[in-house]
């Protein structure tokens, strides 16, 4: 019986899109206030639209004025999932 691999061992692609967390670019852009770079670098790891991406950035940072009880992360910090749900909605 093969064990299971331990969240530190699955790949991205294994990981659900809440759980994939930002790139370390992101969290750069992130840390120095560029929202657009964050954006950017956000819609690169999510492959997403960067429209998407900028909205679920701003939607992270409370600058669309929505409570944050329809993202996918916790965090101030717009995730994957966030992107992916952010590019559903649009479409």
């Amino acid at each position: 019986m093969a064990a299971e691999r331990s969240d530190d061992e699955r790949s991205d692609d294994e990981r659900g899109d809440s759980e994939q967390g930002p790139s370390a670019r992101q969290l750069l852009h992130w840390a120095t206030g560029d929202r657009d770079a964050e954006a950017e670098a956000l819609a690169d790891d999510a492959g997403v639209e960067p429209e998407a991406a900028e909205a679920a950035v701003k939607r992270a940072h409370g600058d669309l004025g929505t409570d944050r009880s329809d993202t996918a992360s916790a965090s101030d910090v717009a995730g994957v999932g966030d992107a992916r749900a952010e590019a559903r909605r649009r479409r």
